[in-house]
């Protein structure tokens, strides 16, 4: 139930991103999802099999968004190291041999 909570948030996000510009307003926003997904880790990493297409396609649309601050591109790409470790490492748990 939790995947599915986090999966619809998601989702509104996704939808939000195109609409974002490059104003103070749009770094507001910016900073608001990147906290979350911050927050968020713990389970996105628990339920990475559902998580990781959603949240992958968040951090390359906030990674290319001139409104995003050089702290949060660093935070981006921590979120995206350790979301593409879980996911790696459950793709073993699935595949043994997906060395």
């Amino acid at each position: 139930m939790t995947a599915d909570l986090i999966l619809g948030v998601l989702a509104i996000i996704q939808q939000i991103l195109p609409l974002l510009g490059t104003s103070s307003t749009s770094t507001n926003a910016i900073t608001t999802i990147v906290t979350q997904l911050e927050k968020w880790l713990p389970l996105i990493v628990q339920e990475i099999g559902v998580l990781y297409g959603p949240v992958k396609n968040i951090i390359v649309a906030l990674s290319a968004n001139p409104a995003t601050l050089a702290e949060q591109q660093a935070t981006l790409a921590a979120i995206d190291a350790q979301v593409d470790t879980a996911f790696e490492a459950a793709a073993k748990d699935v595949d043994p041999d997906a060395a």
